[in-house]
């Protein structure tokens, strides 16, 4: 094989390169794969924000975090137990605020952030570029470690196990909700991360829009 780059055909007058048009409309951080994952993270989002929502909306929410947290095996035995007793309950108050706190953080911060990667599958001014999109897929990424965090700590507290075959969950889910929440936060983690890496990297100048590589873009030169 030569050293000589083969050239590429181009298409035929009047048609337009198939190709060329998918590269201009579907940006390197809006694509179909990251639009699907961006369901799940704005599931995500709407779950924990509602959830935090129904926490302020708890007059008695502190005596019922407090007897939700007592109430549970982890809180006595597990390797969260010392921590839970010498740390959480005698702190009640702080810790039911900052479970508030966290969770009407991270939920409208994963929805925001799902519905940016939707945006971005529209063309046009509407889905241009901004210089904002790197910080927020950065944000979004930690608030999915933080929303996988938190649901593994709710999953230890209540002395949850691994799923496992049992007759008596015939009927019921075979993984619990706050283990199921643990690998789809990592899994937006890892979206978002993506993109934030996607949009930070350098690319070669392009016409408009850095992340939109139009058809002056894929002409190789000298």
């Amino acid at each position: 094989m030569t050293g000589h780059a083969q050239a590429r055909p181009s298409a035929p007058a009047g048609t337009t390169d198939p190709t060329l048009h998918t590269a201009k409309t579907l940006p390197a951080s809006g694509n179909v794969a990251l639009a699907s994952s961006a369901v799940v993270q704005a599931a995500l989002g709407i779950e924990f924000t509602l959830s935090g929502l129904n926490k302020f909306a708890d007059p008695a929410f502190v005596a019922n975090f407090t007897s939700f947290v007592s109430a549970n095996p982890g809180a006595t035995s597990g390797p969260i137990a010392g921590l839970v007793q010498d740390l959480v309950l005698p702190n009640a108050a702080v810790f039911a605020t900052l479970l508030k706190a966290a969770e009407v953080t991270l939920g409208p911060i994963l929805l925001v952030g799902a519905l940016e990667v939707g945006r971005r599958r529209l063309s046009g001014r509407l889905g241009a570029r901004h210089g904002y999109e790197a910080v927020l897929a950065l944000v979004a990424a930690s608030a999915g470690v933080g929303a996988a965090a938190l649901a593994f700590s709710i999953f230890v507290l209540m002395g949850g196990v691994l799923p496992t075959v049992m007759p008596g969950r015939a009927f019921t889910s075979a993984i619990p909700v706050e283990l199921l929440i643990v690998p789809l936060g990592l899994a937006v983690a890892s979206m978002e991360l993506g993109r934030f890496l996607a949009l930070r990297r350098r690319a070669a100048p392009p016409l408009t829009d850095p992340d939109r590589r139009g058809p002056k873009a894929a002409v190789a030169t000298p």
